[in-house]
């Protein structure tokens, strides 16, 4: 079993920001979100991380519903990774990766020895090592975005969730990201803005519009140029590449003046 959502709403101070919306993604895969700003991907994220409770539906992990799972079990299940986390403490990266142990941290402490290993790893996942004494204020945006990811893999969850994880990397730290994410023996759930990138790493998409899923299946199935003029409002040409026999997609400067199916 996954963490799952079933035709979950949230209510957000009057404003419907998810509306209906289920995912059950297979254990291990990666799951790609997708939609323009205010579709709502940011906020599922927060649901399925259990930051807030859905006004209607309901979220579970492990078939149980996630309010009713003990916070450590849940904490040591489920690694989240939102927009815009921050620290005002002078933290080292060391530091900050190692506060994802915390949920392996019993009454009398926890294994130091697999605190450090897990930590080690995480570093060297996200090619941080050498700065592993820095200081959080002196790293650069892209560098900070590395750090939160690697907390996230020190915790060793088995459910990882992502938000717009590629903001403020550079290609290369793009691309080495979302393989090693791949990698992982875990299921990744990852907002995207990038659907070149969704197409070449996920297993699976799930669309958003206006907080509604308007389309779920296989970066083939999902990604064509009637569903991104719909979702996006732009033109796209699409086509499957010979080595990846994935999506690939190329943007054309014009808008369409008509979205498909509207008179």
């Amino acid at each position: 079993m996954t963490l799952q959502a079933r035709e979950v709403s949230w209510d957000r101070g009057g404003r419907l920001v998810v509306d209906g919306v289920s995912l059950r993604p297979e254990p291990g895969e990666t799951v790609g979100l997708l939609g323009p700003n205010g579709s709502g991907k940011s906020s599922l994220i927060r649901l399925l991380a259990g930051i807030a409770r859905p006004t209607a539906g309901v979220v579970t992990l492990d078939a149980r519903a996630l309010p009713t799972v003990p916070r450590r079990e849940a904490a040591r299940a489920i690694a989240a990774v939102t927009q815009h986390a921050d620290t005002t403490a002078d933290l080292t990266v060391r530091h900050i990766v190692a506060l994802g142990r915390i949920p392996h941290r019993g009454a009398f402490g926890g294994d130091r020895g697999a605190d450090d290993e897990a930590v080690a790893e995480a570093l060297a996942r996200t090619g941080l090592t050498a700065k592993a004494g820095q200081f959080w204020h002196r790293l650069s945006g892209g560098e900070r975005q590395r750090v939160h990811i690697a907390r996230a893999l020190a915790q060793r969850p088995r459910e990882l969730l992502l938000d717009e994880p590629t903001n403020h990397l550079d290609i290369r730290h793009q691309l080495d990201l979302l393989r090693l994410v791949c990698e992982l023996p875990v299921t990744t759930i990852a907002a995207l803005h990038d659907l070149n990138l969704a197409a070449m790493f996920c297993d699976s998409l799930l669309v958003l519009k206006d907080g509604r899923a308007v389309a779920a299946g296989t970066p083939a199935e999902v990604l064509t140029a009637d569903l991104i003029a719909e979702v996006y409002e732009v033109e796209a040409a699409v086509s499957i590449g010979d080595a990846t026999g994935r999506p690939q997609i190329a943007f054309t400067p014009h808008r369409p003046a008509v979205a498909p199916g509207q008179p």
